[in-house]
């Protein structure tokens, strides 16, 4: 009798642990899809509300600026500043024009390289990090290009601002360059990098592959326009050259 219940106790502690163990297996097991559901869902979410404010914050500071150069260009209007070149009458009706496109361009490349800046921290999926590095420095040279283009605009419009040293032609000259350096070097990495990204089959194998491409092409497209832009200002430098210093006359004996 004594036998029969010790049995039974102990069948039933075997039961019981059992039952226990695989109760905890089965939490235990469980526990880990649910973090990783987490972390996904926590990126996800991070991603989808970076987007969004990349998408809501880099138009409305393309819209102030827009702005802001409109009440510019209007206040020159009402008091425009004597020009007595014919260099300063073409760089007066070009200008304006160049920077106003060179600044909107880069203004989408900070959208883009910002983007896929964030992407590459959160998922950690970029393609090497030379490329991350290119990345890094596209965004630098397009923040600086949007923020001291958008200055040297109102700089060159307005009547007054206009006659400070750091809108020379010189000034503007050394900014061009420099400028054009930081997309010249962020763009060669990111090319370097990531080559022959016309390939189908290349791209395919790259994460944003498309995203990728536009980065390139609008850091190309910048290089493009500062490189007119550099050679137009050194061919109005020679005009002023040319026509500033006259003919020599020697005396005669």
């Amino acid at each position: 009798m004594t036998s029969t219940t010790t049995s039974s106790t102990i069948l039933s502690s075997l039961t019981t642990a059992s039952s226990t163990s695989t109760s905890l297996a089965s939490i235990t097991g469980s526990s880990i899809p649910i973090s990783n559901d987490s972390a996904t869902n926590r990126i996800s979410y991070l991603s989808s509300t970076t987007t969004f404010l990349i998408a809501c914050t880099v138009p409305m500071i393309g819209l102030m600026y827009l702005l802001l150069l409109s009440w510019t260009y209007q206040y020159s209007r009402r008091n425009p500043r004597p020009l007595n070149k014919a260099s300063g009458l073409r760089l007066q009706k070009y200008a304006p024009a160049v920077y106003v496109f060179v600044v909107l361009t880069s203004l989408s490349e900070v959208a883009m390289a910002s983007w896929l800046v964030l992407q590459y921290r959160f998922n950690h999926n970029y393609p090497n990090v030379l490329f991350r590095t290119g990345t890094r420095l596209l965004l630098f040279a397009s923040s600086w290009t949007s923020a001291t283009g958008g200055a040297y605009t109102l700089l060159f419009i307005h009547p007054s601002w206009s006659k400070h040293p750091m809108a020379s032609i010189g000034a503007q000259a050394i900014w061009v360059f420099v400028t054009w350096l930081f997309w010249v070097v962020g763009a060669g990495i990111v090319s370097s990098s990531t080559p022959s990204l016309i390939n189908r089959e290349v791209c395919r194998s790259i994460v944003y592959c498309s995203q990728i491409r536009g980065l390139l092409g609008l850091a190309i497209i910048e290089i493009l326009t500062l490189t007119a832009g550099m050679s137009f200002m050194l061919w109005l430098a020679w005009q002023s050259a040319r026509y500033s210093v006259g003919p020599v006359a020697f005396p005669m004996n």
